[in-house]
């Protein structure tokens, strides 16, 4: 479900501060999680995000938010700048279906011809558990890469590509 209405953003933001602190405890400090969350996951962020073309999706299960995606089309690929999954809703199956849409989405005949070939996202290289999800998703690591994210903080980053299936 796309993220319309602010009701939804809120609903995204407490979402991403119950996955984020639970989640990325063991990879990051405190102090980097809740600057992470300031600058990307806010109201405030979400808001500035979606009105440069990202897109937020609600991922729901039983009519519950489970999670939530981002993405952004850019000239060859989508970039997936986030999916997150509360743990209560993991390994069952929501994240292949979040990439499942994207194929769907774009191997289109609209987006085909905006020549958009593959889905790419950047993951912490600490984060062993995301990485073999993506890599039985089928992505594959492209290069690593250093983010200065700002604040003295640094991201630790895997550029990770997958070709849309269906073209």
């Amino acid at each position: 479900m796309p993220v319309a209405t602010e009701k939804q953003i809120i609903e995204v933001e407490q979402a991403a501060n119950n996955v984020w602190h639970n989640y990325y405890k063991d990879i990051f400090s405190p102090e980097q999680i809740s600057y992470m969350l300031e600058k990307y996951q806010s109201r405030k962020a979400m808001r500035k995000q979606l009105s440069e073309g990202y897109i937020y999706y609600m991922l729901l299960a039983d009519d519950k938010l489970a999670g939530y995606m981002c993405m952004m089309i850019k000239t060859e690929y989508v970039y997936l700048a986030r999916l997150y999954i509360k743990a209560e809703y993991r390994r069952q199956g929501l994240a292949r279906r979040a990439i499942k849409y994207l194929d769907t989405i774009f191997s289109n005949p609209e987006f085909g011809s905006m020549n958009i070939t593959k889905i790419r996202l950047k993951v912490e290289r600490e984060n062993g558990f995301a990485i073999n999800v993506y890599e039985h998703l089928g992505f594959r690591k492209v290069r690593a890469q250093d983010t200065d994210i700002g604040g003295g903080f640094v991201c630790k980053e895997y550029i990770m590509e997958r070709p849309i299936k269906g073209i």
